[in-house]
């Protein structure tokens, strides 16, 4: 486990979590449809650093054989953490869940990884040389 991005990790949820307890009343000017577009779409830059974050705290090259399921775990993690923060913001004064915002969760959970996958960061993305 890498420590560094682990603690990263940890804070880029706490802060995940703190935007979430942020009563609806509290942003001036947030009924415009432009900032909610840019708040919603906010979303995937978010999870995507996160997910990021998490597979660079766990995932070892030399640890190949293990490596997906430490992925696996990982994506469902970060879904499972998703829908708790929704279902944590219903409670906040003005604000709600909303499957859009756990869809465009998913969204960068998903780009996060396919970003990685495509620049091959990790080993086990990698495609295995045929002899």
């Amino acid at each position: 486990m890498n420590y560094k991005y682990t603690s990263l990790a940890l804070l880029w949820m706490s802060l995940i979590i703190y935007t979430s307890s942020i009563p609806a009343h509290s942003f001036p000017g947030s009924g415009s449809l432009s900032e909610q577009i840019i708040s919603n779409l906010g979303h995937i830059p978010e999870f995507a650093l996160l997910t990021f974050l998490w597979l660079k705290a766990f995932i070892r090259k030399e640890n190949k054989g293990k490596s997906r399921m430490a992925v696996t775990l990982i994506l469902i993690g970060l879904i499972i953490f998703a829908i708790s923060d929704e279902i944590h913001q219903s409670f906040i004064p003005g604000r709600f869940a909303s499957f859009m915002d756990i869809g465009l969760d998913l969204l960068g959970i998903f780009s996060g990884l396919g970003v990685l996958r495509i620049f091959g960061m990790f080993s086990i993305f990698q495609k295995k040389e045929e002899i």
